[in-house]
């Protein structure tokens, strides 16, 4: 439920960044289960070498983590305050 005194232009932040991590994750996951292994061999997917040695899948996997914490990063930054938090600082 969005509190309705929030102003308007933040009550979609939270939405817009779950629905980002979301699809991120579901696509991960589908790639995961159909498209990795074939009758228990690698065939693609990712099970395919990436960056030095890792496959494409625990690439994958810390590039979610990383987008997970950029996402709250910028909720946090860019998301509603309670009411009595401290003013921020104006630039």
């Amino acid at each position: 439920m969005v509190a309705s005194h929030l102003p308007t232009r933040r009550r979609w932040l939270a939405p817009i960044l779950f629905w980002i991590y979301t699809v991120s994750y579901a696509a991960f996951v589908v790639a995961a289960a159909f498209f990795t292994f074939q009758n228990g061999e690698p065939v693609g997917g990712l099970a395919q070498p990436a960056f030095f040695g890792l496959s494409v899948g625990i690439v994958g996997g810390f590039g979610l983590i990383f987008g997970a914490f950029l996402l709250a990063m910028i909720y946090a930054l860019l998301g509603p305050r309670d009411q009595g938090d401290p003013p921020r600082a104006k630039k």
